[in-house]
């Protein structure tokens, strides 16, 4: 799976040049320590039968005499299934290669150029962007010898840009500038005022890419030594990105506005007041261009949006007792428009937008949470926490069916104690009620409450070179509707998961460990009134793993070799049906419980090897799988799925090799 060359996984990969910010090698100035420094990074790994992953990744940087720079950047992100024609489902790459140059004798300005390319081959499309750029920075504070990090820059870029996707090469001019304002005003240990302003625009034939941000950030206490610091945050982003739809250029147009203001108010030593708000205005707007008259006629729309934020916050710390309340809001709204593009007429536009209207919808969440954490002996804790929460969906359009109200409220203990011998314990008991009434009469039938227990102790004991580790969560639902009619869709549901661990020192340097993790999960029908079940179907999963593990340490670094057996077993339960034989007299099919088993085990191995700048990992588990039916017959019949004799002797026996493979690789030289 790894590429003869290692190429690195770009974020925003196959998307129009100027939807991303320019110049991500800009972004990350070398360390002044070195001149030349490289870093290699590959993972690859069986995910599934027919799965594999691979991702990797190259980038570093050299000099070029004292003002002059290289840096760059490649890497590759694949998805593989064997089973697909052609066979990848994803297949990206992409490499950035920048050269800088330092200007003057105190290095204010700074000049620059860029390659930049991406290319997704799962839906051919391919942008390329050359890059120039000059650039100014000076100290904002020189009177300050301790601030050094407060700075002012101002870049201007410039250059060209390609992007080939559905069919359609073009190219054009691309532009933009990036200016910004970092400010340590309460000192370097406090966090920054920061201001920025980025734009970013590229022409592609008919179509435009255009990026513009503007922010600013902020952390101030008034007075020194002062109770109360304010913290704000006001920024706008707007994105406008264009692509090829039916004939026509789709103009998706976002624009948000976004505001914070907090504050953190001491009011004793020991209780602090928190307090967070913000207000978040989105906007998006779909608008098509025909190329031609034989073109679609799309329809031009869009929707505004409305989030309000606040968070309020009183907490007192005191030795023995810790404990908060806190009180959440949330409310989004969101409303869509047309506008009338087509040349509609008011009924036929009316209709239309009712049709848009549909999915208008307002979401308001309230939350209450108190915790306390009390230490009534040195070594032991019992932690308390409540939460009640209250969502109300509200969709004004009769044909949205999403109008419903969801109630949760939780309350959890929590016990941990420390004893003699480092052994540890915990147990943590939990209660929840769940309920969700939709409003509209039509959707009633689904209203339903749910109560959810937990159950949770486990424990660490490491008396010197063993140690031993369990823990246990046990959690019941019992969802019950509420018409008499619907009684029969009434649920009861147990997941069990526990772990187990083992390992013992036999030497300094050879580990003996075990692990076992056990899941069931079982469903049945449930009879509230007579608080009694049926078995509906039930699937457990053990996952067995044991070996030995011995590590060697040098000068140089150190390495460890692993050796150990797997065991993975899923077993699904159920009730089907069983088909009667060719020429049997009967002519009903059969109860029977079924179980599906999938076995899959096989020896481990695993090395390691750690050493100055060099980290390289790599496992392989050589499985042998096996998948077959077991099956009792039961009385009566059964009218769901239905297999006959011949399906359940058939079996699949499988040799996998499931690998996984790690490196990492950093190369440096420092100046001389």
């Amino acid at each position: 799976m790894l590429t003869p060359f290692v190429l690195l996984v770009l974020p925003g990969r196959a998307q129009l040049i100027g939807a991303t910010a320019f110049g991500p090698v800009f972004a990350r100035p070398a360390s002044a320590a070195t001149d030349t420094m490289l870093w290699l990074n590959t993972r690859a790994r069986r995910v599934g039968v027919s799965t594999f992953v691979q991702a990797s990744s190259l980038r570093g940087n050299f000099g070029l005499g004292a003002r002059q720079q290289i840096r760059y950047r490649f890497g590759s992100d694949w998805i593989y299934d064997s089973r697909g024609t052609p066979p990848f489902v994803r297949e990206d790459y992409g490499g950035d290669v920048a050269h800088l140059i330092s200007l003057g004798r105190n290095d204010h300005w700074q000049a620059g150029q860029q390659i930049h390319y991406d290319q997704s081959r799962a839906n051919a499309t391919r942008t390329g962007l050359w890059l120039g750029r000059l650039s100014y920075q000076r100290r904002l504070r020189p009177g300050h010898p301790a601030d050094s990090l407060s700075q002012l820059r101002l870049t201007l870029l410039g250059g060209g840009a390609t992007d080939t996707r559905n069919g359609f090469k073009d190219d054009g001019f691309a532009y933009g500038f990036d200016a910004a304002a970092l400010l340590f005003n309460n000192g370097l240990a406090a966090p920054p005022i920061v201001i920025r302003m980025l734009g970013t625009r590229a022409q592609l034939g008919p179509r435009i890419a255009q990026r513009l941000v503007a922010e600013a950030v902020g952390e101030q206490s008034f007075l020194e030594n002062a109770p109360l610091t304010v913290q704000g945050r006001l920024g706008y982003r707007s994105n406008r990105a264009e692509d090829y739809l039916r004939g026509s250029v789709q103009r998706i147009q976002s624009d948000t506005l976004a505001a914070q203001v907090g504050g953190i108010y001491r009011l004793n030593p020991s209780a602090t007041l928190r307090s967070d708000n913000s207000v978040l205005l989105p906007t998006r707007a779909f608008a098509y261009r025909r190329l031609s008259q034989e073109a679609d006629t799309l329809q031009d729309l869009g929707y505004r949006q409305r989030e309000l934020n606040t968070r309020q916050e009183l907490r007192i710390v005191r030795p023995k007792l810790q404990t908060g309340i806190s009180f959440n809001y949330r409310e989004r709204t969101r409303s869509y428009y047309l506008e009338n593009s087509r040349s509609l007429s008011e009924a036929r536009l009316a209709t239309a937008l009712a049709r848009e209207q549909v999915k208008d919808i307002t979401e308001q969440t309230t939350l209450w949470q108190g915790d306390l954490t009390w230490l009534p002996v040195p070594r032991h804790a019992l932690a308390l926490l409540g939460t009640a929460q209250l969502l109300r969906v509200d969709a004004p359009s009769r044909d949205n069916q999403q109008t419903r109200d969801e109630a949760q409220h939780l309350l959890r203990l929590t016990w941990t104690g420390r004893w003699a011998g480092a052994f540890r314990t915990t147990l943590a008991v939990a209660g929840e009620y769940r309920q969700t009434v939709f409003i509209r009469a039509a959707q009633s039938a689904e209203n339903y409450a749910d109560h959810l227990l937990h159950w949770e102790p486990g424990f660490t004991w490491a008396p010197g070179k063993l140690s031993l580790r369990s823990t246990f969560h046990l959690w019941v639902s019992y969802q019950v509707r509420d018409r008499a009619t619907e009684q029969a869709r009434n649920r009861a549901s147990r997941v069990l998961d526990q772990t187990q661990s083992i390992g013992y020192q036999l030497r300094p340097n050879l580990l003996l460990q075990a692990d076992y993790t056990r899941r069931e999960n079982r469903v049945g029908q449930l009879n509230w009134a007579q608080f009694r079940e049926s078995p509906l179907d039930t699937s457990i999963t053990h996952d067995f793993t044991a070996g030995l593990r011995q590590s060697w340490a040098g000068k140089r670094g150190g390495s460890s070799l692993r050796l150990g057996y797997r065991l993975l077993e899923q077993r699904n339960y159920g009730r089907a049906a069983l088909e009667p034989a060719a020429g049997s007299p009967t002519t009903t099919s059969t109860l029977i419980y079924l179980h599906n088993i999938t076995r899959q085990q096989g020896p481990e191995v695993a090395v390691e090897r750690r050493a100055a700048g060099f980290t390289l990992a790599a496992s392989l588990w050589l499985q042998w799988m096996r998948t077959y039916y077991t099956y009792d017959v039961g009385t009566g019949v059964y009218s769901g799925s239905s297999y006959t004799a011949l399906d359940l002797a058939q079996e699949i026996n499988r040799v996998l090799p499931y690998f996984e493979l790690s490196l990492e690789w950093r190369v440096g030289r420092r100046k001389p």
